[in-house]
């Protein structure tokens, strides 16, 4: 999922520091999966800065309040080095990623695929992917267009990675733009 010269091709993103927790130099973290129990382990991780500017660490997290997860980075020990890290990208490389099970996928393999309704018909490409509140949403470019799909019980009805497609219940798609 690279970007704009920020992320290289390998990097997948898992989420970015939100914020300072205590006095001990913790981090509020906004994971962009966190169902996910790949973080639960103290991990090797590369913290990309705002302009680029890349960084290794080690990071361990524990659950924080309601959905909040805090995480520890070693050589950050106090509020102030913390606080410089704020919006800052943690990435792992794509290979340190255990094989998805059977039946699921990693977003960023599901990224750019085209994406159609049950009769075959294209609607456009899976440009990104939102975690809101309520329910995740996928957004669809189709040309200048851009349409709204909430990953709702049973939306997404086949995924084929090796055909590039994403097969979905279109009766939920919202359109923005022209």
């Amino acid at each position: 999922m690279a970007g704009g010269g920020r992320f290289r091709d390998s990097d997948v993103r898992l989420g970015r520091v939100a914020g300072v927790f205590g006095l001990r130099g913790e981090v509020r973290l906004f994971v962009y999966n966190r169902d996910s129990d790949f973080l639960a382990e103290p991990r090797d991780v590369v913290l990309v800065g705002p302009e680029g500017e890349r960084r290794a660490a080690r990071l361990s997290t524990r659950p924080g309040a309601g959905r909040r997860v805090l995480g520890r980075l070693d050589g950050v020990a106090d509020p102030e080095a913390a606080r410089a890290l704020m919006g800052w990208e943690i990435v792992v490389d794509r290979a340190a990623l255990p094989p998805a099970e059977e039946g699921s996928w990693y977003r960023h393999d599901l990224l750019g695929l085209e994406v159609r309704d049950p009769e075959g018909r294209a609607l456009g490409r899976l440009a990104e992917i939102h975690d809101t509140a309520e329910v995740e949403v996928w957004v669809i470019r189709a040309g200048r267009r851009r349409l709204y799909l909430p990953l709702l019980r049973d939306t997404v009805r086949k995924v084929d990675l090796d055909a590039g497609t994403i097969e979905v219940l279109a009766d939920r798609l919202a359109e923005d733009g022209p």
